[in-house]
């Protein structure tokens, strides 16, 4: 089977890369052979412990409040400690991760996990500002790891959770205006922490080479928005098959891309209500949804031959649907076979 002609599994891989807690562990192993810089290496490390610092923070103050989200995001954290531990485990590196809950290596994230705890049991307010913060600080540090990175799978693995991380935030922000206080943003720019929590989903893209099926670089920055006639909503909704729905998407492209050519493309999955496997389609020029098989030399375009600007507008969808889940995202074709694709999918429900 030729290399571009991708299975539907992979395809889906793409898709739904960060539609859940944390993204598959297919996408995030290390490319055999290559090799990891000493800066590199030091930051796996670093991130490594960073996210036990965040599981053992919410394992401890879901024990002090028992409130179910931080047993929730603990687990999370644990599958992203997992993640990591396979790259160090696959470049020989040691693991600084400790065994014993709330115990570090690295004596600075042991003094946050004691001071994020110490205020954590002040209150239950203050326990959810806590998880907002560190998802914050994680969010800050992966964006520079991607930045400090020329490795693509190191880069992919990190975006994956950066995107973990974008969750983890909006869902603590829930919490927090669920008890009647607005949330101010504590490490990261305001602006950002604004655009982040804005129910349009705000994330970076994935990119493969479909000549020869390997992830690739991006910095391409993804945003999409769902609204209905009362307003915004968020993924994770869940509509109703009256509900008059609105989807669109705005992105921007890799740098090293603007000014070339490339076709837009839309892509979706639909579980009908009770059904266990998806439906592939995908939208061609006159805007019709068209049945797909999963292969990327199958896959039509919705424009062709676009110039790249800085930001590009897609208008997904408008119109009520039937019962069940749907996942959407968007992206581009190089003339070099390159795909770039949002790294979040559009994810929403109607009953």
């Amino acid at each position: 089977m030729k290399h571009t002609q991708k299975t539907i599994g992979i395809a889906i891989a793409m898709i739904l890369a960060s539609s859940a807690w944390s993204a598959p562990a297919q996408q995030n192993k290390p490319v055999q052979g290559t090799q990891i810089s000493e800066a590199e290496a030091a930051t796996l490390s670093f991130m490594r412990e960073e996210e036990k610092m965040a599981r053992d923070v919410y394992i401890t103050l879901y024990e002090v409040w028992q409130t179910p989200i931080f047993a929730n995001i603990s687990s999370a954290e644990q599958r992203h400690m997992d993640q990591i531990k396979s790259f160090l485990d696959s470049y020989k590196l040691p693991d600084p991760a400790l065994e014993e809950v709330g115990k570090f290596t690295n004596s600075d994230i042991q003094s946050l996990y004691d001071s994020l705890v110490e205020r954590g049991r002040t209150s239950q307010i203050e326990a959810q500002r806590v998880g907002a913060l560190i998802e914050e600080v994680d969010i800050d540090d992966l964006q520079n790891a991607i930045t400090e990175t020329n490795n693509p799978a190191l880069e992919r693995m990190y975006t994956n959770l950066m995107n973990g991380s974008y969750n983890h935030l909006r869902a603590f922000v829930r919490q927090i205006e669920y008890l009647g206080y607005m949330y101010e943003a504590q490490y990261l720019p305001q602006d950002e922490v604004d655009d982040i929590l804005n129910p349009a989903t705000v994330s970076s893209g994935l990119a493969i080479n479909t000549a020869n099926s390997q992830f690739v670089a991006t910095n391409a920055q993804f945003k999409s928005s769902i609204k209905t006639q009362t307003g915004l909503y968020s993924n994770g909704t869940i509509f109703t098959q009256s509900d008059e729905i609105t989807i669109t998407a705005t992105f921007r492209p890799d740098t090293a891309h603007l000014g070339q050519n490339a076709d837009l493309l839309t892509v979706a999955t639909f579980t009908p209500m009770g059904a266990t496997q998806p439906l592939m389609f995908m939208r061609d020029e006159t805007g019709d949804w068209q049945n797909w098989d999963g292969y990327f030399n199958t896959l039509t375009a919705v424009q062709v031959q676009q110039t790249l600007r800085n930001a590009q507008n897609l208008n997904v969808y408008q119109g009520t649907l039937p019962a069940g889940r749907f996942q959407i995202t968007v992206g581009y074709r190089l003339q070099d076979a390159t795909i770039v694709f949002d790294g979040q999918a559009i994810d929403f429900s109607v009953e």
